[in-house]
């Protein structure tokens, strides 16, 4: 399913791709594009300098170059791990048209580098061939609400539910490494219980992240819970970002909520609470089974 998706598309030039990251995840990672075509409202790359000056919705910038540039710095760089995707979506629809991050992958492959992707794009399936050649490559697939009203209110431009379900079968039938990334899970907007139900039975890890205000875009989100979902709700979550207390309290409870449905499907789950003033700090692990 193809929407409108009307930008302002910039061919770019970029002078480094490989950058060195924070993310426990790998130790370098790729972003083929700035800026991107989901425009979710919530989304933490909002943050980045460079994207904000360009215009978050109104320009996609295509690092055009960025394949032969990713090749030079190979020559001297060693990357353990790639992460692609930290602050775009790598399978955009404009990748179509210019395969930027198609070139990489099969880039990384020849060099053996394993890499794990972070996505919500349905358009991966046309990529899974590819990304199976390395049985170390990894999908980390955002399956933060189970509504198509959320995804209309919050990232209008991405893949609706149903899409996203079938992607992750595809990847299961390909038998790609995968998890599901319940994230940002915002409070009494993602619905657990009902996330949990339409996660397909073959999958074994899960992503729970909570929502973390600084980095979201909680002034624009907070209006549009309120026009949406009323002044009620829209005070609730306040409550809960007030302060550090509330903010943990619910962090707690969200805890335990995760353990008592997990009963019921044995999940594999890596819970995610960023500390409340930063968002990047040593606690922020990805890869530390909680439960």
């Amino acid at each position: 399913m193809l929407r409108d998706t009307t930008m302002n598309i910039k061919l770019i030039h970029t002078q480094k791709v490989l950058s060195p990251t924070q993310i426990s995840l790998a130790d370098y990672t790729i972003n083929p594009y700035r800026g991107c075509e989901f425009g979710c409202l919530y989304c933490y790359s909002r943050e980045n300098k460079n994207i904000k000056s360009n215009g978050f919705f109104k320009c996609l910038g295509v690092k055009i170059n960025a394949p032969d540039i990713l090749e030079h710095e190979l020559r001297y760089k060693k990357p353990k791990r790639v992460l692609l995707g930290s602050t775009t979506e790598c399978f955009q629809y404009q990748e179509l048209k210019y395969k930027v991050t198609e070139k990489i992958l099969k880039i990384l492959n020849n060099f053996d580098i394993p890499y794990t992707i972070l996505t919500k794009s349905h358009l991966i399936v046309n990529y899974l061939p590819i990304i199976r050649q390395n049985r170390e490559n990894k999908i980390y697939f955002t399956l933060n609400c189970s509504s198509n009203k959320i995804i209309k209110i919050f990232e209008n431009k991405s893949p609706l539910v149903k899409e996203r379900v079938k992607t992750l079968n595809e990847i299961i039938n390909k038998n790609i490494e995968l998890r599901v990334h319940i994230g940002p899970f915002i409070p009494y907007i993602s619905i657990l219980a009902d996330i949990f139900s339409i996660i397909p039975r073959k999958i074994n890890e899960i992503d729970v992240e909570l929502y973390h205000q600084k980095m979201g875009n909680f002034k624009e989100i907070t209006p549009m819970i309120e026009k949406h979902f009323g002044k009620d709700l829209k005070e609730k979550i306040n409550k809960i970002y007030n302060n550090k207390e509330s903010y943990f309290n619910f962090a707690n409870e969200l805890k335990n909520d995760i353990q008592n449905l997990n009963k019921k499907y044995q999940f594999k789950i890596f819970y995610i609470v960023p500390d409340f003033n930063e968002f990047y700090s040593p606690y922020l692990n990805y890869g530390k089974h909680f439960f």
